[in-house]
């Protein structure tokens, strides 16, 4: 018969599967809906002229989508507008990022922003002119012809910079939720055991545990915090798509983390966690100040033999030996006749 601690650590594993392939699916369908682009994006855009320009001329003005937003362009002749794009990190650091060149396809000038220098040939991605690049290029005064001589558009060449973002994205998505996909897979197919459970089966009968766990969890909880649950005798993490479990009995020290945060120096809050090490893992618990309190109030009740709070030195002896810091609480444990 299959007991609680293998249910729940089952139903966790399915949930890690199923949250794996609602993420793939997710990005196929992303993949999907931008076909136009991924297209553009592996291969050379198609090439237009003179026809092709004068379409999307009309679209732009009319407000309408351009049927062919990914192009490549051959012009006469190219020129420097003088005109930059600068980007400044922390009001500190600049530099010129993109300049705006003046093709020259026909008789009449596209505009192209390009991070290198732009060549009569131009690859990009094609879209109405900015507002402000508008202002910049035809201040109040200029001459109406040579404003209608330009294009009401501009192709960008870093078209192709979103979709290395977004690669980077999808690959780094697929290789988190898969990893633990084909962990949780693995646990479901037998291979290798839900950590819980393996460590549940060394306190004893597994069946004995898994209904204690179960009684207690149904009627004796004593505090909850983000997912973790306290009971009398156990540490349950019961969450949507994890499952652990640890023995208050083999508690043997528990401290308070503070973490500081800043934003450029300046404080925004603290945040805190309970730690809590045990002889066979270790959690960290976060919650409010007070929650933390609690948790760690609860089990110094019911664990009187772990180490209480943190220093150098406590941290220092864990580290050296871990065995005989172990031992050295759990021998302390039995001369409190625990």
């Amino acid at each position: 018969m299959t007991t609680w601690i293998e249910r729940a650590a089952r139903k966790r594993s399915m949930g890690q599967i199923v949250l794996f392939l609602l993420v793939t699916g997710i990005v196929a369908m992303l993949l999907a809906l931008n076909g136009p682009y991924w297209k553009a994006f592996f291969h050379d855009p198609v090439r237009i002229g003179t026809p092709g320009l004068e379409a999307a001329a009309r679209a732009s003005n009319s407000y309408q989508p351009i049927t062919t937003p990914f192009v490549t362009v051959t012009g006469d002749k190219v020129v420097n507008t003088g005109v930059t794009e600068v980007t400044t990190y922390d009001e500190l650091i600049s530099h010129v990022s993109a300049g705006y060149y003046a093709l020259r396809v026909g008789n009449r000038i596209l505009i192209v922003k390009s991070p290198k220098v732009a060549t009569t040939t131009m690859t990009g991605s094609l879209g109405p002119m900015p507002y402000d690049l508008t202002m910049q290029l035809f201040p109040k005064g200029t001459d109406p012809a040579l404003e209608n001589a330009v294009y009401p558009l501009l192709l960008e060449t870093d078209y192709r910079e979103s979709g290395f973002v977004a690669i980077f994205w999808a690959l780094l998505a697929e290789t988190v939720f898969g990893f633990f996909a084909w962990r949780s897979w693995r646990r479901l197919t037998g291979r290798v055991e839900h950590p819980a459970v393996t460590r549940a089966r060394a306190w004893g009968d597994l069946a004995l545990t898994s209904a204690n766990v179960e009684r207690e969890l149904g009627s004796a909880v004593t505090a909850k915090s983000r997912g973790w649950i306290l009971t009398p005798d156990y540490v349950v993490k019961l969450k949507l798509f994890s499952f652990d479990l640890f023995r208050m009995e083999n508690l043997v020290w528990a401290y308070k983390r503070v973490t500081k945060r800043s934003i450029n120096f300046i404080p925004t809050g603290k945040g805190y966690t309970a730690d809590l090490t045990f002889s066979d893992g270790a959690v960290a618990i976060e919650g409010r100040r007070k929650r933390v309190d609690e948790w760690l109030a609860l089990a110094a009740k019911r664990a009187p033999w772990a180490v209480s709070g943190y220093s150098d030195e406590i941290n220092t002896l864990y580290r050296k030996s871990k065995e005989e810091f172990v031992a050295h609480v759990m021998n302390r444990k039995q001369e409190m006749g625990r």
